[in-house]
């Protein structure tokens, strides 16, 4: 899927696209429901997002701030472009999703679950043409995605 060989900045820009669709989702669905078990977990899993988007948005400014950075071609209109279709249809619904009213719970739980085995896949694929710092920052999304899939998977078994 992914041949093509991503920034820092580039994987910082999608990593924080796709927190914060992930925030926006779980925030919306919190408010829907009236399981309050639920409606904890999705809160907690929008805190979470919310704190993966601001650790992320802090590393890139970090990145920015270092004498050795040069502007790669992340802000390139058609790169831009490119990346946010990715991220898109690739992991969390886009805003006509959101405020979407769901036939049940089991299915919003569906549309999380896959969005965190697709953000597992894209950040994974990403991986394998990486080197450096970049893995580290990939690594470590990786591992928080995982747990939210797990305890999704884990509420998803209760229902």
């Amino acid at each position: 899927m992914l041949n093509q060989q991503f920034s820092k900045m580039e994987v910082i820009e999608m990593a924080k696209d796709i927190e914060k669709r992930g925030l926006n989702f779980y925030r919306s669905q919190a408010d829907k429901t009236d399981n309050q078990e639920i409606r904890e977990l999705f809160l907690r899993l929008a805190g979470d997002e919310k704190d993966h988007f601001q650790r992320f948005d802090n590393l890139g400014k970090s990145i920015k701030e270092n004498s050795d950075y040069k502007e790669d071609h992340v802000y390139n209109e058609q790169v831009s472009t490119y990346l946010n279709a990715l991220v898109e249809f690739a992991v969390f619904p886009g805003d006509e999703l959101i405020d979407k009213e769901f036939d049940s719970m089991e299915e919003v739980l569906k549309l999380a679950i896959q969005a965190e085995k697709d953000s597992i896949l894209l950040y994974t694929e990403m991986l394998d043409n990486h080197s450096g710092d970049t893995v580290d920052i990939i690594k470590k999304l990786i591992d928080e995605e995982k747990q939210h899939l797990l305890d999704l998977v884990k509420l998803d078994a209760k229902l």
